[in-house]
């Protein structure tokens, strides 16, 4: 008897010491120590995790913004070729070893656009340090001579953008009256160009824009008088059935497309 409530006590001590059996639950009071604790720790967990991400981003900012890692060291101009690309660097005027994040790329941008020869200049970042130049380059529609005899290289837009010595192999020369064609007139003679087929823009010669509403040309052997702006596909269709005409006519006036002349 003495024996079996040994055992038992001993049993009963082995459960309170945790050997053995299951383990008892913590108490109440051993789990609201344990949460305090942790409540206690919390905020300086915060505090720790805030300032490593603080240091984190302040080096990031640094490599980027200062660091000799990410700087520029070459500009890349597409678009344009030989004196136009090199034009376009000088305008550019971006500083080998400046940062490439810092760069203003809308200022560059936009010191590249004023050449005469950029329509639209787009600046982009190519990481690690180059500066790449996009140029949508302006392109020749015809060419433009004044009383003085200078000729200019116009786009479609009407802007003149390089003088020349002598027209560029297929385009066309626009004779003006004054010191430059009239805008609305040189617009009417875009609109021609621009309406005519290939193989009959080939043949236009001797473009001569006399006022806003009076440009006149030759298609091959057929002087054609085109007018002002206003009613192209009506004028271009007209002109194309009278080119048709037996015998073939010496003058086409399409100026008021309604009631066209021939002679």
């Amino acid at each position: 008897m003495r024996d079996t409530l040994r055992s038992w006590v001993r049993a009963v001590q082995r459960r309170v010491r945790g050997d053995g059996g299951p383990r008892r639950l913590p108490s109440a009071r051993v789990r609201f120590e344990q949460r305090a604790h942790a409540a206690r720790r919390r905020p300086w967990v915060l505090v720790g995790t805030a300032v490593a991400i603080l240091a984190l981003m302040g080096g990031l900012g640094w490599v980027v913004w200062a660091s000799p890692v990410l700087v520029v060291d070459e500009v890349v101009v597409t678009g344009l070729d030989g004196a136009d690309r090199d034009a376009a660097l000088t305008a550019a005027a971006v500083p080998i070893g400046e940062p490439l994040a810092r760069v203003d790329s809308a200022a560059v941008a936009q010191r590249v656009g004023s050449l005469p020869i950029v329509k639209r200049a787009v600046v982009t970042r190519s990481w690690p340090r180059t500066l790449v130049v996009s140029v949508t380059a302006r392109v020749g529609m015809l060419v433009v001579r004044n009383s003085e005899g200078t000729l200019q290289v116009v786009d479609e837009d009407g802007v003149a953008f390089r003088d020349v010595d002598q027209a560029p192999a297929g385009l066309a020369v626009v004779n003006g009256s004054g010191q430059r064609p009239a805008p609305e007139g040189l617009q009417a003679v875009i609109e021609v160009l621009r309406i005519l087929p290939a193989d009959q823009r080939a043949t236009v010669s001797a473009i001569t824009v006399s006022s806003a509403s009076m440009v006149t040309f030759a298609l091959g052997e057929v002087e054609v008088v085109w007018g002002g702006r206003g009613s192209e596909e009506k004028k271009g269709k007209v002109l194309q059935v009278l080119l048709k005409t037996t015998p073939a006519p010496k003058v086409i006036d399409v100026s008021a497309p309604d009631t066209p002349v021939t002679r």
